[in-house]
């Protein structure tokens, strides 16, 4: 190794374990208290490790959660507080949604962190109160450790990383400036997941046992496809159990599809003969998926409010597998690898399929499913939700991963048929407005014969623009649409849908009628920032202008594109349409003439 030192150090170390579990990219912004670790790395012409900065942290951090989304891992490097500070809300994204990130946090020396504590000098970038950085993070990490001792290092660092591989949740390693060039032992052995998979095979396959009997007992069943199947490679495991199940021929009726929702679309291709929809998994789409007796299935799946419309639905006829336990009905089975309880349920099954007297009625749908419009919108029609997506619907390729935003765009983009397993990225559990743009650089990082696609409300696009200079840098052909409507939408219409009501109620009141002032946008010439970022900026008014820019778009596959789509500022995806003319805003409740005359 040419190293910039001769002793093995605790900066060797890292680096070491970094590239043993297949850290391949690291994102953020550099500063002078990591800068020994990036030396190392970058004085090492063998290390896989790329390092690349970003425009700023909030970018860092998104990029990094989605590249370690589709490639298992990756990893930031920031600088004391001023950095770090800023990645709170990210490393919270990755927590909530079980994305193994590690934050490399470089701090002070030991010296100065001393002189700080005994003279009360206030050094850059710090706040004056010990350890203010690490605190932060504990709450958000499965693991933080502040490294000040290169022999307790090694230690620190491997059950942090060992912590990582087995809850598949970011950790937090704060470093001292002055002990990553002091000499360390080296790395003994390889890490791994620390979960004993002998200890839970028994309650897997109780667990199994009571999804079966469960399953026997109702006359409809349907799966739920759960992010966890994404998280943990377990895709083809699961469509192996469907097979099981679809293909015997001494199982009649053999109809047992699967659906997922927002957190989950594309964990298998949308294409999929078994695939139903992407849905809300509200009470009432149960019933009407299944029945008032049927059973849906969740594998990987988690009940967050995005996923079911805020609703709890468990209940006598929900199974809910994750990979922390198994819930059939009101009995839950502790400590269940979801790998495990998968083989133990492919086992029953496969046994059970040679019993004649086996009944599934499968499933029965008794409405159709929301799926994407076949045909072209008219191209001489004024842009909107729909429309935009009934074309991105069209146009979406098997060599593109769709990245959206929180918010409307999140919404719209449901009944997008996605062609490709893994070809939809979404924060559909922590919703911070911004995520998409700049994970759309993670994605082509992590897979760089894809093309990311970027959907983004302008609200959001507004917080994190300037990874569009960051692919542009890295030399992507990354596209963003912007739907431009200048509001925040999504928070008007919590507060008060009035607005979006067609018609709307006539409070005579100018506050309640229109979209409020703080959800009012300032306005931007979004297609000129290419000018100042790099890449190719257009602007649509009208489905033919948006067609003919697709048409470029696929004509220049070596370009990056910014894409301001100008859509009214009233107009909402169909669902939320349908929903605004019985949802009842916060501040429509607060109204002394609430309810209006002859409404509600």
């Amino acid at each position: 190794m040419n190293n910039v030192i001769d002793q093995y150090c605790v900066a060797d170390y890292l680096k070491q374990r970094l590239e043993e579990i297949g850290v391949q990219q690291m994102f953020g912004v550099a500063g002078n208290y990591t800068a020994a670790l990036l030396d190392v790395i970058l004085s090492d012409d063998n290390s896989p490790i790329k390092i690349s900065g970003n425009a700023n942290e909030l970018c860092a951090g998104y990029a990094a959660d989605s590249y370690a989304r589709l490639k298992g891992v990756s990893a930031l490097y920031v600088t004391y507080s001023v950095g770090a500070f800023s990645l709170l809300n990210t490393i919270a994204g990755s927590f909530v949604e079980q994305v193994p990130v590690i934050l490399i946090n470089g701090a002070p020396t030991n010296k100065e962190d001393q002189i700080s504590k005994q003279a009360g000098l206030l050094y850059s970038h710090t706040t004056g109160y010990d350890f203010v950085d690490i605190h932060m993070f504990k709450p958000i990490t499965v693991a933080a450790e502040r490294i000040t001792n290169a022999q307790q290092a090694p230690y620190q660092i491997d059950s942090a990383i060992t912590a990582m591989l087995t809850l598949k949740r970011p950790i937090y390693f704060e470093v001292a400036e002055d002990v990553w060039r002091t000499p360390c032992q080296k790395p003994q052995g390889t890490l791994q997941s620390g979960i004993d998979a002998t200890i839970t095979v028994s309650e897997a396959s109780n667990a199994a046992q009571a999804t079966v009997e469960l399953m026997l007992s109702k006359p409809n069943s349907i799966f739920w496809a759960g992010i966890e199947l994404q998280r943990f490679g377990l895709q083809d495991k699961f469509l192996a159990l469907l097979d099981i199940l679809n293909h015997s021929h001494t199982l009649p009726n053999q109809h047992i599809h699967f659906v997922t929702t927002a957190l989950s679309k594309s964990v298998i291709e949308e294409t999929h003969p078994w695939f139903e929809g992407c849905v809300t998994l509200k009470n009432e789409e149960i019933t009407e998926l299944v029945g008032e007796d049927g059973a849906l299935i969740g594998i990987g799946a988690w009940t967050t409010g995005k996923d079911t419309g805020n609703e709890d639905i468990r209940s006598s006829k929900t199974v809910l597998a994750a990979h922390d336990g198994v819930f059939v009905g009101a009995e839950f089975y502790p400590s269940v690898q979801l790998d495990k309880y998968l083989d133990a349920l492919i086992d029953k099954f496969t046994e059970l399929a040679k019993v004649e007297s086996a009944k599934f009625a499968g499933l029965r749908l008794t409405k159709q499913l929301l799926k994407a419009a076949r045909t072209c919108p008219n191209t001489d029609s004024t842009l909107g939700y729909d429309n935009f997506f009934h074309a991105m619907s069209q146009w979406i390729s098997e060599d593109d991963v769709m990245v959206v935003d929180a918010g409307f765009p999140l919404i719209g983009a449901q009944g997008v048929k996605i062609p490709s397993r893994n070809g939809f990225i979404a924060q559909a559990a922590w919703l911070s407005i911004g995520f998409s743009v700049p994970a759309g650089t993670g994605v082509k990082c992590a897979m760089p014969d894809k093309r990311a696609i970027v959907v983004v409300g302008d609200g959001a696009f507004h917080e994190t623009c300037q990874a569009v200079a960051d692919q542009h840098a890295y030399g992507q052909n990354t596209v963003v649409f912007v739907i431009a409507n200048g509001i925040y939408g999504i928070e008007q219409y919590l507060v008060n849908p009035n607005p979006f009501r067609h018609p709307p109620v006539d409070y005579k009141d100018e506050l309640l009628d229109s979209v409020y002032a703080y959800n009012e946008l300032p306005s931007w010439k979004i297609a000129k920032l290419t000018d100042a970022f790099g890449g190719t900026g257009r602007t649509v008014n009208h489905m033919s202008e948006l067609l003919a820019v697709m048409e470029e778009i696929r004509c220049k596959p070596d370009t990056n594109f910014l894409v301001e789509v100008c859509i009214p500022k009233e107009n909402v995806p169909l669902s939320i349409a349908q929903e605004a003319g019985t949802a009842v805003g916060e501040d429509e409740i607060e109204n002394p003439n609430w309810p209006p005359a002859g409404k509600f």
